[in-house]
């Protein structure tokens, strides 16, 4: 019966519509969770006839509720309850590294599989200490005025020619100069977003992006990645539903997956932010960290509508400590987005945009690109190899030809929180796929960042998690 099924008892001589009861109904089980998120309602017919109603009653139910964004309907598949009630605003991400602070563990000494930079012998230091001193005898006290709030004009020039090599093709005054990526992500959280608004992200998906978004009030929608990008069926059912902000993505090598989009995925995502007005923003952390002959063609490069604001890092591919990257930004959304820029910070180091502008000039890019390529490519085929050799048969992973690190899959029953506090006694420090949950839940996921470490480093590691894998699996866990 209807009424232990759902515990929903209509009232036929009442002075409610029976469409609104039941939908009333609907919705307080809805709200307490009893109906989970992406869950079927019933087919109409079944319910009409359980119910003693006639369709009608049925449809205008779930109307009442599709108009309240309770659910959301899915043509030739039925309804489906909505994975965010509207009124629900998740809890701010306060992430960190899992045990970071525990006693007893030295970063110094320990495997750290969790550190995503390179080592900073890496770095073109030399490069960049001519470049310093050959601004500051160019233009002494002045190389330390404020700069234009976009940035430096002759360094957005030289930005332009590094795009395009990209396919990216803009203009000087698209181009706005950011302290990093995740400055770029709070900038445009703090131009575009006001409380309540929606925002669709990537599952999993970066933390500190997701913690930008939550900080001005936004609702984060998660869509299912697939093995070339999001589901796209599921995008557009959320589409039609919510109507978001805008959609945050990777294109290549995403934040924490590896997984890099298709080039029909790619252009139907565009495809729907057009036809759903809606904008994309695209981080770029790891592009340049392609191991395939084949060159990155970011999301940027084919938006012929102007829908992508496209944020780039330098941090990775040259030093972290510079504090440096890019906007590229659709006219419409400019002026808001210049404007949150000047009452952040004003603008960024004029100094360190001029000495990044002589190094670009007197270097180029593309060397040094090569160099940190051909390292990181070297420890992704090694890192493989002994993935290969020592967590075959016990874990899967995927291969993502690019990126600086491995998203491996524990086997069932072995929880990563569990694994990575297992690890952390043998001096193994890992991230587990939580720290990418907005949720927190346990994915049974380990992010495995690789090019940071020795070789010798790695492959001890990777030893010790086949053996606590297999120890974990005697145990009773899997």
């Amino acid at each position: 019966m209807p009424d232990t099924i759902f515990h929903i008892k209509l009232y036929k001589e009442g002075q409610v519509p029976l469409y609104q009861q039941l939908a009333d109904g609907l919705a307080r089980l809805i709200s307490e969770g009893s109906l989970p998120p992406d869950s079927k309602l019933p087919p109409i017919r079944k319910m009409a006839e359980e119910y003693g109603v006639n369709n009608v009653t049925i449809v205008s139910a779930y109307k009442h509720l599709e108009s309240k964004q309770m659910v959301y309907s899915r043509k030739g598949s039925g309804t489906f309850v909505s994975p965010l009630p509207v009124e629900a605003i998740p809890e701010p991400v306060a992430k960190g590294n899992l045990h970071s602070f525990e006693a007893g563990i030295s970063f110094e000494k320990a495997i750290n599989f969790a550190n995503t930079s390179l080592p900073h012998e890496l770095f073109p230091v030399d490069a960049f200490k001519k470049a310093f001193n050959e601004v500051l005898e160019r233009e002494k006290g002045g190389a330390f005025r404020y700069t234009d709030s976009m940035g430096y004009q002759p360094l957005r020039q030289q930005l332009c020619s590094y795009l395009e090599t990209y396919g990216i093709k803009t203009g000087v005054d698209s181009i706005q100069i950011i302290s990093g990526a995740q400055q770029g992500i709070d900038v445009i959280s703090k131009a575009m977003v006001q409380f309540g608004d929606v925002v669709f992200v990537e599952s999993p998906t970066f933390y500190g992006a997701a913690g930008a978004f939550l900080s001005r009030g936004a609702k984060l929608i998660e869509i299912p990645m697939e093995s070339d990008g999001m589901k796209l069926t599921v995008l557009e059912d959320y589409l039609k539903l919510y109507r978001p902000r805008f959609i945050y993505m990777m294109a290549y090598f995403q934040t924490p997956t590896g997984i890099s989009y298709s080039m029909e995925k790619k252009r139907r995502l565009l495809e729907l932010a057009e036809r759903y007005d809606t904008y994309i923003i695209e981080e770029d952390d790891f592009y340049d960290f392609y191991y395939n002959k084949e060159t990155p063609v970011p999301l940027k490069a084919l938006d012929y509508k102007n829908r992508v604001v496209y944020i780039k890092s330098f941090s990775k591919i040259l030093m972290p400590g510079l504090r440096m990257g890019l906007m590229v930004l659709p006219k419409r959304i400019h002026q808001g987005v210049m404007e949150a820029k000047y009452t952040t910070d004003i603008s960024t180091s004029g100094f360190i945009q001029k000495a990044m502008e002589q190094y670009l000039k007197e270097n180029g890019w593309e060397h040094h690109a090569k160099t940190m390529r051909r390292f990181g490519g070297e420890k992704y085929r090694h890192t493989l190899s002994l993935a290969k050799k020592y967590l075959g048969g016990k874990a899967t992973f995927a291969l993502p030809n690019g990126g600086v690190s491995l998203w491996i899959e524990l086997p069932e029953g072995i929880g990563a929180e569990a694994f990575c506090s297992r690890m952390l006694e043998k001096n193994v420090i890992l991230t587990p796929g939580s720290q990418f949950e907005i949720s927190g839940k346990d994915s049974g996921h380990i992010r495995l960042s690789f090019c940071g470490l020795d070789d010798d480093k790695i492959q001890v590691g990777l030893k010790r998690m086949g053996e606590t894998i297999e120890e974990m699996g005697k145990g009773g866990l899997f």
